[in-house]
């Protein structure tokens, strides 16, 4: 008797079972999600199985069968995948948020450690054109006579008009050594300039610390991966010799990691001040400093100008709101997106922008920029003059 219970159980499980995987296979079949080749085969093409977005991947396996099979020239899967998916992130029209292959995604590690081979710039988009955010000091572009805000309208000749933020960036990259040429229009000018420059191996030393009397001039770069222990440093030493006048240089700093502007902001804040506000998909949160700052108590003069972005933005803003200091020069850049770096299979990553920056008192950076409270225009390659007119400025405002 208990075998044959048992027996029924199983002929109906199975049976449960069945149903279940017909009605299931059913759906995929009438979804597209599942079909049939040539030798009645399954094949499952849609991965999305219905999700709330309801992608049909089918139709991308489609075009890429139908090209195999007809195109009259060679085909690299891989090189095409890779082709496909930036495509893809170029559709959504931000110029922040890219797909980077194994190559692009090792050339950004690099540029984040400090050692990248190039002409030494930053570019950003402006008026929905490449721009010069800011050349590093000591770079070929900084000596080339490139100055923040110029639009780079050609790279060896190519227009930038159908190209994306990152291949514009790959183009003026290149092997030390190698020549490139920019043309580019200044800021106020009607007439383009032709520009050539030789690409360096350049090393770029994110921290800069220097004394003028009793006064300490910490000049960044950019935030980069070793601008904590950097900072640290600078700020210790500073306060080891008693002094209580900084001045932070940000000019032509272009930004670079969210934790290089909430560490520095630390030095210079007491524990838990809000540094900058990240505005999300699902909600703002506020990042705060972390420890007694260093430099908490030092009276302190921020210097900044158009070639000051991102997360020098941030720390110029953090000043500003708390009145933690006075803020000398021009109005930065206004790039004011949060990007996350992920990296995905096989070496590539995705850069994704997630959030907008807001100051601690809520007010938008993106594209507004930071008011200076005392505005002074630099000269050209200001930073190469003994007579910096904005450095000038600030010790004497002590």
């Amino acid at each position: 008797m208990k075998r044959s219970n048992k027996t029924k159980f199983i002929f109906i499980f199975s049976l449960v079972v069945v149903v279940f995987l017909s009605g299931f296979f059913g759906y995929l079949l009438g979804h597209k999600n599942l079909i049939l080749d040539n030798q009645k085969i399954p094949q499952l093409v849609n991965l999305d199985l219905g999700g709330k977005n309801k992608i049909d991947f089918s139709l991308f396996k489609e075009a890429y069968d139908r090209l195999q099979s007809e195109y009259l020239g060679t085909i690299d899967p891989q090189k095409f995948l890779y082709g496909a998916i930036s495509g893809a992130f170029d559709s959504l029209g931000d110029p922040y948020t890219a797909f980077l292959p194994p190559d692009s995604s090792a050339e950004l590690e690099n540029e984040l450690s400090g050692d990248l081979e190039g002409i030494g710039v930053r570019i950003g988009i402006l008026d929905q054109t490449p721009a010069v955010i800011a050349p590093l000091p000591n770079s070929p572009a900084l000596k080339a006579g490139l100055k923040p805000r110029d639009k780079v309208l050609e790279v060896d000749s190519t227009s930038t008009s159908d190209l994306t933020l990152d291949e514009v960036v790959n183009r003026i990259r290149g092997k030390a050594g190698t020549k490139v040429k920019l043309t580019i229009l200044r800021e106020g000018e009607k007439e383009t300039r032709t520009i050539e420059i030789t690409r360096e191996k350049i090393s770029v030393n994110t921290v800069e610390l220097n004394f003028e009397g009793d006064v300490a001039i910490i000049a960044l770069s950019e935030f980069g991966l070793n601008t904590k222990s950097d900072f640290d440093k600078a700020a210790k030493e500073i306060a080891s010799k008693g002094i209580n006048k900084v001045v932070l240089d940000l000019r032509n700093n272009p930004g670079g990691l969210l934790d290089g502007a909430t560490d520095v902001s630390s030095n210079l804040f007491p524990d838990s001040t809000t540094v900058v506000i990240e505005d999300a998909k699902d909600g703002k949160t506020e990042l705060k400093t972390k420890g007694d700052g260093v430099l908490k108590n030092a009276k302190l003069v921020v210097l900044i100008n158009q070639g000051s972005a991102s997360a020098a933005e941030i720390v110029a803003g953090a000043i500003k709101d708390h009145k933690r200091g006075t803020l000398i020069g021009e109005k930065t850049f206004g790039k004011g997106t949060v990007q996350q770096l992920e990296r995905i299979s096989g070496g590539s990553s995705v850069k994704i922008t997630v959030a907008r920056w807001l100051t601690p008192n809520g007010s938008s950076i993106d594209k507004n920029g930071i008011e200076p409270d005392v505005t002074i225009k630099e000269g050209d390659n200001a930073l190469f003059t003994s007579n910096d007119p904005v450095l000038k400025k600030a010790l004497q405002s002590f």
